[in-house]
């Protein structure tokens, strides 16, 4: 579990290096992506996903993919896959309302920062 703050929700990938991707935006935050998190949601403190987790670029600055690109992205392959007589699978995930009590407990364990005592607990992805 990270917690972050959203610093910028329209950072255009041009000013990323990333000039294969003309008209992909990305949701700049400080909360920490690594390789157990990449790919997984970026949620807001009322537990809606806001961004899929992509990217780093250093110490306190990393981005994800807006929620919205990736509805449109997956209506997209979607259709692509009925055409084609493919079908197509997402990821899952089983979210729990943290409440102060199970903020305690993470925190007494080292798994949570101090301070964070409400938002979403992504129990299982799958």
């Amino acid at each position: 579990i990270t917690a972050g703050i959203v610093s910028s929700v329209h950072r255009p990938s041009a000013e990323l290096g990333l000039s294969d991707k003309p008209d992909m935006e990305y949701v700049q935050t400080d909360a920490p992506i690594t390789q157990g998190n990449s790919g997984g949601p970026l949620v807001n403190l009322d537990g809606e996903v806001i961004g899929i987790n992509t990217m780093t670029a250093g110490p306190g600055i990393s981005f994800a993919v807006p929620s919205d690109f990736a509805k449109e992205f997956l209506k997209r392959a979607n259709k692509t896959a009925k055409h084609r007589g493919r079908r197509r699978y997402g990821i899952g995930v089983s979210m729990l309302t943290m409440s102060p009590r199970i903020a305690k407990s993470l925190q007494m364990r080292g798994l949570l920062p101090p301070g964070v005592d409400r938002g979403v607990l992504l129990a299982i992805v799958w």
